[in-house]
């Protein structure tokens, strides 16, 4: 009975995080990716992600029913961020650099409520590429076909 619990707590969510993704996605965030996790509670999880080269994005956690407070914290490629708010979906902006490199996350629910030791959390990333912006420090000449002179 209780692994029938688990499965429809895991297929809302995982609902809540498609929706979520569908979100980034409408927005241009073409590269996606999504894991999901059952965490007990100050047990941080720590596993590797691969997002690919020149990219921006987030890192997104999102809690189950009982998460009060999930912790999440990338490291690597010279990026060491950490979120510090209280809640249960943590946002981790980042930009890939032009190496590929192996991002280490770890996970942690912090705080719990009715009493919960352990509840399902998703972790997901949602990337496009970088957008070069192309100054024109030095102005043209008007084309005179344009301006009649």
């Amino acid at each position: 009975m209780s692994i029938f619990l688990l499965v429809a707590c895991l297929c809302s969510l995982s609902e809540e995080v498609e929706s979520l993704m569908d979100d980034y996605g409408f927005v241009g965030y073409s590269s996606q990716w999504s894991r999901g996790l059952y965490l007990h509670m100050n047990e941080p999880y720590t596993f590797l992600i691969y997002p690919g080269i020149n990219l921006e994005g987030v890192l997104c956690g999102v809690g189950g029913d009982a998460v009060f407070d999930l912790q999440m914290e990338l490291h690597g490629g010279g990026l060491n961020i950490i979120d510090t708010e209280p809640d249960d979906l943590p946002v981790l902006r980042f930009v890939t650099g032009s190496g590929s490199v192996a991002y280490s996350v770890t996970v942690t629910a912090v705080d719990m409520l009715y009493g919960v030791t352990a509840d399902s959390v998703y972790v997901f990333f949602a990337m496009r590429p970088v957008v070069v912006k192309i100054e024109n420090s030095v102005p043209g000449e008007p084309d005179l076909a344009i301006t009649g002179e």
